[in-house]
């Protein structure tokens, strides 16, 4: 396994029974539950949002960009540490990289400042050659919160986190979980490459949330999970056969005899 954490690929979301895949760091429960997210806050000069302290919804649930919490950075650690088993120094100098500029690890809170539960995380890199996207990595819900949909509100926070930041597509590897990406209306599309990493060169389809996609099948291992119009919803269904990875083509004849 690589050692740093910001080279690696991410997985599909696996649930809290299954073990997740040697090179995953994405790991989050997949069962729905309460949705209804509560958030205040005010906007700041580069976009992002500054989170603001509220008595009067002590039960709110939001996402952080870590950077503005560094107090939570080595619980943050332990929670990604709790998946992907690193030092903890390693894991925190990683989640100090947290910027404005990107890459973005977001941590899910509820309560208030100072005596909130640490819910969940998720890392988000720019995307090469896609100036409006952003791909998603690293993502877990606490141990002890699965179960509770904090998956799903996990992705919806950073859906509604890209969007403030002017981005319209996330894209994300799945490797066995397309159907829980379904029904957060993400589809298969074409690959991309994180700004972060360098994407395994094997074969693998993605999916991207869009109005129209044809319908066909894919059957490779690893697929990766893109969302289009992160604000609206979409049809979901498979990619055509020309979205798979054409064959490689045959090898060159051999040199002639002397």
């Amino acid at each position: 396994r690589p050692s740093n954490s910001d080279t690696k690929m991410s997985e599909a979301i696996s649930s809290s029974s299954s073990k997740p895949d040697s090179r995953s760091e994405l790991s989050v429960d997949q069962n729905q539950g309460p949705t209804t997210v509560h958030q205040r806050h005010r906007e700041t000069w580069d976009g992002e949002d500054q989170e603001k302290p509220d008595t009067e919804e002590p039960g709110r649930i939001r996402a952080v960009p870590i950077h503005q919490r560094p107090d939570l950075l080595v619980p943050c650690a332990d929670l990604v540490n709790s998946e992907w088993q690193r030092s903890q120094a390693a894991r925190v100098h990683s989640l100090q990289k947290s910027c404005s500029e990107f890459p973005v690890c977001l941590v899910l809170l509820q309560g208030e400042r100072g005596s909130e539960r640490l819910l969940g995380h998720v890392r988000l890199t720019r995307v090469v050659s896609h100036s409006s996207g952003l791909f998603v990595e690293s993502v877990v819900v606490s141990k002890e919160e699965r179960g509770k949909g904090y998956g799903r509100i996990l992705m919806e926070e950073t859906e509604r986190y890209a969007k403030r930041r002017g981005f319209k597509r996330l894209s994300l590897t799945t490797h066995d979980k397309q159907h829980f990406y379904a029904h957060l209306g993400y589809v298969l599309s074409t690959p991309v490459q994180s700004s972060g990493a360098v994407m395994s060169l094997v074969p693998m389809a993605m999916l991207m949330k869009i109005s129209s996609v044809p319908s066909g099948e894919q059957s490779c291992k690893n697929k990766t999970v893109s969302k289009m119009d992160v604000s609206g919803g979409a049809d979901v269904s498979s990619p055509s056969a020309s979205l798979q990875t054409p064959p490689p083509p045959p090898p060159p004849p051999p040199p002639p005899i002397h």
